[in-house]
């Protein structure tokens, strides 16, 4: 495993994150299910022990939050991994956004209730809202840090724009600003986005904010690195149709230009003995942003292969072979 640097938390941060967005041990949050939590807790054993000790969650969810904090109770390792949790989701029926101090502190409490645990290593405001005001969210964020309720704040689905006016606000006022985002990246770059309000850090129309990154040294957590299954073996982009992961890459990834990525991808993949997954994988950990790859599975083999990536040592000519097809 390798590790990384995040301005504000003392503790090395993984490469490779494990995303807990599929990880529930329980249909319904009042009736655990005892067996089915072990099978989980095993799985996060085997990726603790692999070195990963970094595991994204949010209040959105579902029974992550909980079953993540029931697990690292048990294990009393709370000082030896991150836990990077995010709040202020837009309500998901109505739409109508969440993102005000008050909704910071109701959702950070939220969190730490489900967690079990008196801090959140890496916060993050799940999406941004122009309409609101960014002068009070940094002032309650860091009356939380303050409090020791938080080590460091960052911002999920956020502009750049906006995360350098909110940082601007905080040095002006002598307040901690944002040193992570969480947003959209990968070798393929999405037609459209998966959800709306969503952020990436993908595509030539991303160049500045790319440039922005790169100048402020804030550190990325990258969802979606594998293009939401696209460097999947479940893809195929002859048959769209095939199942639900060919169709909702064609959906979002299924641009010319990222099937031919792919096609590049699989040539490499093939003549190197490694995966599809593995080497768009290493395009993004490579990467000259400070990335951090956040990936969801739901086996340890599959998070095994995904962090076998780190080893995948692509030099500039391949990754300029890999996103444009011609060599430098």
């Amino acid at each position: 495993m390798e590790y990384g640097k995040v301005a504000g938390i003392d503790k090395p941060v993984s490469r490779i994150v494990f995303g807990t967005d599929r990880l529930r041990s329980t249909l319904l949050q009042s009736l655990p299910n005892r067996g089915r939590e072990q099978q989980v807790f095993s799985l996060l054993d085997r990726t603790f022990e692999l070195g990963c000790n970094s595991f994204d969650t949010a209040r959105l969810y579902w029974d992550s939050e909980r079953t993540l904090g029931v697990w690292i109770r048990e294990r009393r390792n709370r000082d030896d991994v991150v836990v990077i949790s995010k709040g202020c989701h837009p309500t998901l029926l109505s739409k109508r956004p969440r993102l005000s101090a008050s909704d910071v502190t109701r959702d950070l409490h939220a969190s730490l209730k489900a967690l079990g645990t008196d801090f959140i290593d890496l916060y993050l405001l799940h999406y941004d809202h122009p309409g609101a005001q960014i002068e009070p969210l940094m002032e309650r964020l860091n009356r939380h840090i303050d409090e020791g309720k938080i080590t460091a704040i960052g911002a999920s689905n956020w502009s750049h724009e906006r995360i350098a006016d909110a940082n601007a606000l905080a040095i002006s006022q002598r307040l901690k600003p944002f040193t992570a985002s969480s947003a959209q990246f990968s070798l393929a770059d999405w037609t459209r986005p998966l959800w709306p309000g969503a952020v990436t850090l993908g595509g030539d129309g991303q160049h500045a904010a790319r440039e922005w990154y790169s100048m402020h040294g804030l550190s990325v957590f990258a969802w979606s690195s594998l293009g939401r299954g696209f460097f999947s073996d479940h893809f195929d982009p002859k048959h769209p149709a095939a199942n639900r992961v060919s169709r909702r890459c064609t959906a979002h990834f299924g641009a010319d230009e990222n099937i031919k990525k792919l096609e590049r991808t699989r040539i490499f993949a093939r003549e190197h003995r490694v995966t599809v997954a593995q080497v768009a994988l290493a395009y993004v950990l490579r990467h000259p942003l400070e990335v951090f790859a956040v990936v969801g599975c739901t086996t340890f083999e599959k998070f095994a292969e995904n962090a076998a990536a780190l080893s995948l040592k692509l030099d500039e000519e391949t990754l300029h072979w890999l996103a444009t097809g011609m060599s430098e």
